[in-house]
């Protein structure tokens, strides 16, 4: 699944955090990637808030748009903090920050690791190469990760002998104004120590361009319907903060996804109320193509060069793009937007369905706007292409600090076909769906509550199966803090959705409620001691004649620091589901970087132990060992993942250096 915004470094330098407590940040992103990421092993979402953290924000110098790029924060908590800035004369220390009218200490808390506070000098592009801006920062990651179980394909010999995947990436900076980044990436059964490579150059504020970046980068705009990267979060626990969505503009690219970004050229100018961006863009991707018409069948999204069938659609086909937007900011009262871009590709594709259009150049026009009164805000977008739209208009209204509702309402039509859209939604592609999103969080002296329901249907269920069908999804999240150091959270989501279902050799629709009761308990024993424990529940019930299915997880998560510079997490985890159908997502610590949410299905036991020492010299070494076991199973897998035993066991092995 894609979804958005940005995830925390979970561990990053004390010097970066050492104005709020670290565990209550990681509780924070690990609630929202815990909804964000079923499955996603290593994503641009870690890559992205790394970007932030190194880059924050003058508090002092900002404005509202560059305030809204922060996680978790609203116009409406935007434009109070300013308010309260502008009343003071400046914020120069985090005390300042929790006396804010509206503003919850628990927000501040959250976004403080992505601002600057106090008063700090304005270096312009010029004077960084002075003498006393000579010094540059520096950042290396080099990550190995290696399955001890060899898969089939090892066994055989499909893929070549190389089972680690490994992650080398550079990063230098000076000032915050230029930025060099390069990565290069393999994954198990790929030769080339650089497979997949991805870079970047990037000078900020050259007087009236804002930014400038030559290699890859993403861009988005608007609320994501017509151009967007490729992670976005969406429905979750917070039923308040996934809409609307504050778009960064030009991004640089340094992720080890190997889709869903661009490679060339771009631009941002401001001039007063006036922003302009520019892009242009050329790269290869990896594709099926069909010898006899040389259309394209699919696009391969996998990344995965192990085989020489997969090694011949690499780089098989050249997509070009190119773009421009326009942005007049209104100042606090709000912006509007206006984008027009091109994307075109060296093959057609081809035309066998009626949701996927043939050719080989798509065109798309998007608006966008975003104003805010008081307490309420606006939002929304409309893209086209052709005669197919995109729409999203959203209701955001804050009360105050203890009350929020949100509204929304989608309507992608079934032919609008986008690569590069990630709108909010029920499905990833923006398309073919017709939805109405209601959310709300309330915070008593009882805890605090959040609930949405959403209300979804589709013009036709595939390609194949033109089947209307429709859903909708119900969630409460409840938290509640009996002392200080403990917390008690409960969660309830109903699902209920239209799938496609055989039976007695004819296809049609069966209707599957799918339930999951989860109850968790966090308590901070010691200052340096943590405990949190987990039981969940899953039940699914289909249309008869399909049977209903029932699982459950159990968890305990201990997180322990022996000294500053060396802690320790682990978990064991006790699962047991009728099928896959019933899996159990469990988010996981991980190394910095990288993003583990299992599905876990059938019966067994899954543990791990993560170790992190912060050494002299701005070294940081982590490492993490992990173990799936299934007694009643004689092999895990399929096809060329196929494992001839019931022990899937992987160690994972990082150095992090910080000049």
């Amino acid at each position: 699944m894609k979804k958005i915004l940005l995830i925390s470094l979970l561990l990053l330098s004390a010097k970066i955090y050492s104005q709020v407590d670290t565990t209550n940040m990681q509780q924070n992103f690990e609630t929202l990637l815990e909804d964000a990421s079923e499955g996603v092993e290593d994503s641009q979402l870690y890559d992205n808030i790394e970007y932030l953290t190194q880059n924050p924000i003058q508090l002092n110098t900002s404005s509202i748009n560059e305030l809204l790029k922060i996680p978790f924060l609203d116009r409406a908590n935007a434009a109070a903090i300013i308010k309260h800035r502008n009343m003071l004369g400046g914020i120069y220390n985090s005390d300042q920050l929790r006396f804010i009218d509206g503003v919850s200490f628990e927000l501040i808390e959250k976004i403080i690791p992505f601002l600057k506070l106090g008063d700090e000098q304005q270096v312009t592009f010029n004077e960084i190469f002075d003498e006393k801006f000579k010094l540059l920062n520096l950042n290396f990651r080099t990550r190995g990760l290696y399955d001890f179980q060899k898969d089939k394909g090892f066994e055989d010999g499909t893929f070549s002998d190389s089972r680690w995947k490994l992650y080398n990436r550079l990063i230098i900076s000076r000032q915050n104004k230029i930025r060099l980044g390069a990565l290069i990436e393999k994954d198990p059964g790929e030769k080339q120590l650089n497979d997949f490579s991805a870079f970047h150059f990037q000078m900020k504020d050259l007087d009236i361009i804002k930014n400038f970046v030559i290699g890859d980068y993403v861009f988005e705009f608007g609320q994501g319907l017509a151009i967007w990267s490729s992670y976005s979060f969406s429905k979750g626990s917070n039923a308040v903060e996934v809409l609307p969505r504050n778009s960064r503009g030009l991004v640089p690219y340094l992720s080890s996804d190997e889709n869903q970004f661009f490679r060339g050229v771009s631009a941002e100018a401001d001039y007063e109320n006036f922003s302009l961006s520019t892009f242009f863009s050329s790269r290869f991707l990896d594709a099926s193509v069909d010898t006899s018409t040389q259309q394209i069948s699919t696009l391969v999204i996998d990344g995965l060069h192990r085989t020489k069938s997969e090694i011949k659609k690499k780089d098989r086909v050249n997509q070009r793009a190119a773009g421009i937007t326009f942005n007049y900011n209104f100042g606090e009262i709000g912006n509007i937007g206006l984008l027009a871009f091109n994307t075109k590709y060296d093959h057609d594709f081809e035309s066998k369905y009626v949701l996927q259009p043939g050719g080989n150049s798509f065109t798309y026009f998007s608006s966008s706007y975003n104003f805010f009164f008081d307490k309420v805000s606006l939002t929304g977008e409309a893209a086209f292409r052709k005669k197919s739209y995109a729409t999203l208009n959203t209701l955001d209204f804050t009360v105050d600090k203890n009350f929020s509702l949100l509204v929304s309402y989608r309507n992608y039509s079934e032919d609008y076909w986008n690569l590069h859209s990630n709108g909010f939604g029920e499905r990833d592609n923006t398309q073919n769906e017709n939805g109405f999103y209601i959310g709300a969080r309330w915070k008593s002296i009882y805890g605090t509550f959040n609930v949405y329901f959403d209300q979804f249907k589709f013009s036709y269920l595939s390609d194949k199966f033109r089947f209307p069908a429709q859903g909708n999804d119900f969630l409460v999240y409840y938290v509640y803090k009996p002392l200080k150091n403990a917390e008690l959270r409960w969660r309830y989501k109903n699902e209920v959705k239209q799938q496609l279902a055989k039976v007695n050799d004819v296809y049609g629709l069966s209707s599957i409620r799918k339930q999951n009761f989860r109850g968790e308990f966090v308590y901070k024993l010691l200052k340096n001691l943590q405990l949190r424990s987990r039981i969940e529940y899953v039940t699914t019930t289909p249309t008869a004649p399909l049977t209903q299915e029932n699982g459950y997880l159990i968890f305990q998560d201990v997180k322990y620091s022996f000294k500053e510079y060396l802690s320790l997490s682990t978990r064991f985890v006790f699962f047991q589901t009728d099928s896959y159908n019933s899996r159990i997502y469990e988010f996981e610590n991980d190394l910095t970087g990288v993003m583990t949410n299992p599905g876990l299905f059938g019966e067994g036991m899954r543990w791990y132990i993560v170790f992190k020492y912060n050494a002299p010299y701005g070294f940081t070494f982590s490492a993490k060992y992990s173990e799936l076991y299934k007694p009643n199973e004689k092999f895990l897998g399929s096809g060329s993942s196929f494992i001839p035993s019931n022990l899937d066991n992987r160690l994972s092995l990082q150095m992090d250096y910080a000049l």
